[in-house]
């Protein structure tokens, strides 16, 4: 990891931990996700059912539009893949065979690529994140997974630190 990197890290840390309300939580992880991933944008869910509902939307510039939107899940297999099995997965127009569903929105949302992770309750995905990627971005599998590393050492260092063991994450998906 790069020093810059560990510094946007060493950050972002520091204002999940200052956070004390589930929506200061969410707005919190969805501008470390923008930053960390130099990314345009992020969108948190909460998956209800079948039913996957915006709740919080982070963009670099502009006025987030689609808060409180709803999608059904089942109409997005890949989607679906990350809420069952709580493993990220990354979707791009240039893929060879991408989700049709998942490139039409990303072309409606204006957006070329997008990576998806599950946030996890120990009774399934809470909700789900949703980094966009633009100007012919795609999320690689190297970087997919230095972004899952850098929240395993978030939460170690979480849990050493809280006598409660439960790290920002987890707090909300207790919520």
């Amino acid at each position: 990891m790069s020093v810059d990197q560990s510094g946007r890290l060493a950050a972002a840390t520091e204002k999940l931990r200052a956070e004390k309300t589930v929506p200061g939580l969410l707005g919190a992880t969805a501008h470390a996700y923008v930053e960390l991933l130099d990314a345009p944008a992020c969108t948190i869910s909460r998956v209800i059912g079948d039913l996957l509902v915006d709740l919080i939307q982070h963009q670099k510039s502009g006025k987030p539009e689609r808060l409180g939107h709803g999608y059904l899940i089942p109409d997005y297999p890949l989607t679906r893949a990350v809420i069952e099995e709580r493993r990220p997965q990354t979707v791009s127009q240039n893929d060879p065979d991408p989700d049709p569903n998942e490139v039409r929105l990303l072309r409606e949302l204006g957006y070329d690529a997008l990576l998806m992770v599950a946030i996890e309750a120990s009774d399934g995905a809470w909700g789900l994140v949703e980094v966009y990627g633009e100007k012919g971005r795609r999320f690689d599998d190297a970087e997919v997974q230095r972004r899952r590393a850098d929240v395993d050492r978030f939460e170690r260092r979480e849990l050493d630190e809280r006598a409660d063991d439960a790290t920002p994450l987890q707090a909300l998906a207790q919520a």
